[in-house]
């Protein structure tokens, strides 16, 4: 009985100690030079953030913003913003980037159904997408990142012919995203893979792995990946 309370009580304090941190790291987010909240209002102006007029790709439900890191290392000439609802996710990525001197990236905190509220309508000349909630239950299906309500809101801050990249490990959610695709009639599709890292036709710049992606690969898990854009009307 001892041994049970004394693993109840290690149990707490852990909880306790992981809240604490998630805490500390949610106040120094919101301290760091390099990161939004939802209240911040930049729309039409994230080109003054970045200081320059360079292309900007919005990374979305980034998690720990590892691709956007890793881009925004390869390519100084763009600017990079990974948006996530979670602000001590973007913590770790936020932190090293300002210890770096990596000024080509910046980390949102907001829900993505507000999106076209902090960008103007073509401000974003590319998206991100990877490897989003599959949210297996058919009336789960509103919340999926690749339905025609999200892609609605996309095509408003996108650039006319700007690119959208979308990657998951997940077949069944990427059955539904592609079936989603095609009925929403208005895209125009680039590159389409089954297994991304094998793929010699997917230049190495989309082949930036993620913690998840690490994971799923080694479970034996193919990638797979869909570029596109919205056919302009």
């Amino acid at each position: 009985m001892i041994s049970i309370f004394r693993a109840k009580i290690q149990a707490f304090q852990y909880f306790c100690s992981m809240a604490r941190r998630k805490t500390l790291k949610k106040e120094q987010y919101q301290l760091f030079d390099n990161c939004f909240n939802s209240d911040v209002q930049n729309q039409g102006n994230w080109k003054s953030f970045f200081g320059n007029e360079n292309p900007i790709t919005l990374e979305l439900g980034c998690g720990k913003a590892e691709l956007s890191y890793g881009l925004a290392q390869m390519y100084p000439d763009r600017n990079y913003l990974g948006i996530d609802l979670k602000m001590d996710r973007m913590w770790r990525p936020a932190k090293e980037a300002i210890e770096a001197g990596i000024h080509n990236i910046g980390f949102l905190c907001l829900h993505l159904l507000s999106i076209d509220e902090h960008f103007a309508a073509g401000e974003a000349d590319e998206i991100w997408i990877t490897f989003p909630d599959p949210f297996p239950k058919n009336r789960q299906s509103k919340h999926r990142m690749v339905n025609a309500t999200f892609l609605d809101l996309y095509r408003k801050v996108i650039k006319p012919g700007g690119k959208i990249h979308y990657k998951t490990d997940n077949t069944e959610l990427f059955q539904y995203s592609m079936e989603t695709f095609v009925e929403y009639q208005d895209i125009h599709f680039h590159q389409l893979s089954f297994d991304l890292h094998e793929d010699d036709r997917i230049s190495e710049d989309k082949k930036v792995k993620t913690t998840y992606e690490k994971q799923f690969m080694g479970m034996g898990e193919k990638i797979k990946y869909v570029s596109f854009s919205f056919d302009q009307v």
